[in-house]
């Protein structure tokens, strides 16, 4: 499996990004998303295996999946159906 190969509506790549920018970064991301779309958030940083899914709880947005592949940490995020 790649990264290339899930399917998603929106991609972010928020590595490198330190601090709260993260957190900004994907509710910029999640503003143009439409419910029941899907946000695919890819990072190298470890500390946000833990940091996107307390954010994804804090929004009510569902996590779907997430994992690691080639060292690259993904998360896919659903917006909640209205």
């Amino acid at each position: 499996m790649s990264i290339d190969s899930i399917p998603c509506n929106l991609f972010v790549d928020i590595s490198g990004i330190d601090c709260a920018a993260p957190a900004s970064r994907l509710s910029d991301a999640l503003e143009v998303l439409l419910p029941g779309q899907t946000l695919l958030v890819v990072s190298g940083k470890q500390a946000l295996q833990t940091d996107v899914p307390a954010f994804c709880q804090q929004r009510d947005l569902q996590l779907v999946d997430q994992g690691e592949v080639d060292e690259q940490l993904y998360f896919l995020i659903s917006l909640s159906a209205a």
